[in-house]
């Protein structure tokens, strides 16, 4: 019997030295996402150290855009015109992605995201 075949993608949000992970189907748009994001994120809201917005238009994406051997380079998915109306399948998102996320500051703008990625390598040996 074959495997069953999933149309679920996983995305990975990071922020400060928080991530949530949303499992979606590939037709959600990317308003959508950051709609279902926005619950995700009350349960974080007494150790972010900003305030968790109350709407998806506080929330601006990015994407890895770096090219092997160059520093770390963000893209905003947001400045590409229509992508709040394409679904991740539409973006060309691959079954597992990781997106960074900057929130809307207290003067309306939005700044580079800021985000600490878990090294795996870093973890604690278990103790015996």
């Amino acid at each position: 019997m074959p495997p069953k075949r999933s149309d679920l993608h996983h995305v990975t949000f990071h922020f400060f030295k928080s991530a949530v992970l949303l499992s979606i189907p590939a037709s959600t748009t990317l308003t959508a996402l950051k709609s279902q994001l926005l619950p995700a994120l009350q349960p974080l809201s007494q150790t972010l150290p900003v305030s968790v917005p109350t709407s998806s238009d506080a929330i601006w994406l990015y994407e890895d855009n770096t090219t092997e051997g160059a520093p770390t380079a963000l893209r905003c998915i947001e400045e590409e015109k229509g992508a709040g109306g394409r679904s991740v399948a539409q973006l060309g998102w691959g079954r597992w992605k990781s997106v960074y996320v900057s929130f809307r500051d207290e003067n309306g703008s939005f700044s580079d995201p800021v985000y600490t990625v878990p090294d795996v390598e870093d973890e604690e040996p278990a103790e015996e």
